[in-house]
């Protein structure tokens, strides 16, 4: 029995995937019923107690709502966990439209700069040489042109950028939007066609942070940003 418990796990998280999926993508619409256990068993080869298990993470997410008199049905827009991990990455993957990366970066222009005011002004010795080695390790990144290294280290880059200014609201969304942000880093590389003035932005944010200088570290974080996002959505889609 405990052997069988990480295959359940497995499968559960595959279904949820493959039902959520649908669900972001369109194919199920809010106010619709999804199909009944028995055929959702029946369509991923799976037993009841995976299918349960999977809905039930759906419902955590507030993807769906479960109800024993209306069965299940998807949820409103409004009510969907949006920073969550998995129902990100869904949304991104089931299609990267225009609307998600102007939220995205709609978001991180809200909190980013300020980050980066906060640590430019408190960050102390071990946290600037922690930043200072995460800016270097981007840059060799950028030189070796690995899309999946670079968006890594980008990654680590702004993470730590966030972590820095110990405001821990900026921390958890941090740490809630990895998924979208590892996407569409991704996806810039894979399109990128000055990477040495992304780069240089990238170097302004750090060296105004290092030379503790609040307001042009907060600056240059905008100016990234913007930049940034102004590269990524020709290639999206439009919803």
């Amino acid at each position: 029995m405990f052997e069988r418990e990480p295959l359940v796990g497995t499968m559960t998280a595959q279904v949820a995937k493959i039902i959520g999926m649908r669900v972001v993508g369109g194919e199920f619409l809010p106010g619709d019923a999804l199909p009944v256990e028995s055929d959702l068993c029946s369509a991923y080869g799976v037993s009841r107690t995976t299918v349960r298990e999977a809905i039930k993470q759906l419902s955590s997410k507030r993807l769906i709502d479960v109800s024993p008199k209306i069965g299940t049905r998807v949820l409103p827009f409004a009510d969907w966990n949006l920073l969550d991990r998995d129902v990100l990455a869904w949304r991104l993957h089931a299609q990267f439209d225009s609307k998600i990366i102007e939220d995205i970066y709609e978001m991180r222009l809200c909190f980013e700069p300020r980050a980066c005011y906060l640590a430019a002004q408190a960050g102390n010795a071990a946290d600037m040489q922690l930043l200072d080695r995460r800016y270097r390790e981007l840059a060799d990144a950028y030189t070796s042109n690995e899309v999946r290294a670079a968006a890594e280290a980008d990654l680590a880059f702004h993470m730590t950028i966030i972590e820095v200014s110990r405001n821990g609201m900026f921390i958890t969304i941090g740490n809630g939007i990895k998924a979208a942000l590892r996407v569409s880093s991704e996806m810039l590389l894979r399109h990128a066609t000055r990477p040495s003035e992304d780069l240089e932005l990238h170097a302004a944010v750090h060296r105004h942070i290092l030379a503790h200088e609040p307001d042009a570290a907060a600056k240059a974080m905008t100016d990234l940003l913007s930049a940034s996002q102004a590269r990524l959505l020709p290639y999206t889609v439009k919803p």
